[in-house]
C-alpha cells in the first residue's frame, strides 16, 4: 500500500489556495500521472497530499512504524550500519556576479547622461537612453570621460 492508497476518493477542503508549479522528468510525471488516475485523484490533489503528510508527518509515520513492526526486511542493507552516510564536499568559492551594473555611476539614484549633459533618474535612465538609440551600459561606457567629469562635477558640490 502507496502513501496516496489511504487518501483514495477523499473530498478536498475549500480554503484558499495557492498554485505550487515544479519541474520532474517526464518518465516520473508519467507514472505519478498513472498512479493519480488509477485513484481517482488529481494530480493537484495528489501532491497536496503527499505535501500535507511530509508537514505533518504523523500520519506516515504512525502507519510505518505499524508496518516496521510486523515486517521483516525483504533486503539485505547494501551499506554497512557504520558507515557515514553522507560525504562532505569541500565548500564552493566566491565568485562574484559577471552581471554589468550601473551602481558605480550613480549618485543620489540618478544617472549621467553625457550626451545631454544632465542627470535622470536611474529608474527611468533606461528609457532615457533609448531615446538615444542606446543602452544605459551603451551610454555611459563609451562616453566615459565625459561620464567621469560629470560624476566629479556633482562630488564636488
Amino acid at each position: 500500500m502507496g502513501r496516496l492508497d489511504k487518501y483514495a476518493r477523499h473530498c478536498k477542503r475549500k480554503e484558499p489556495t495557492k498554485v505550487l508549479p515544479i519541474r520532474m522528468p517526464e518518465s516520473t510525471y508519467n507514472q505519478f500521472r498513472q498512479r493519480c488516475e488509477d485513484l481517482g485523484l488529481s494530480m493537484s490533489e495528489a501532491g497536496y497530499l503527499l505535501i500535507k503528510e511530509e508537514i505533518e508527518d504523523d500520519v506516515y509515520t504512525s502507519y510505518t512504524n505499524e508496518v516496521a513492526v510486523t515486517t521483516s526486511p525483504l533486503q539485505l542493507p547494501i551499506q554497512k550500519e557504520d558507515a557515514p552516510t553522507t560525504k562532505v564536499i569541500g565548500q564552493k568559492t566566491f565568485l562574484p556576479s559577471t552581471r554589468w551594473t550601473s551602481a558605480s555611476y550613480e549618485i543620489e539614484n540618478e544617472l549621467p547622461c553625457p550626451l545631454c549633459n544632465q542627470w535622470y533618474s536611474k529608474a527611468n535612465f533606461s528609457r532615457h537612453a533609448k531615446s538615444h538609440n542606446s543602452s544605459t551600459r551603451g551610454i555611459l561606457e563609451s562616453h566615459q570621460e565625459i561620464v567621469d567629469q560629470m560624476i566629479k562635477r556633482r562630488k564636488s558640490n
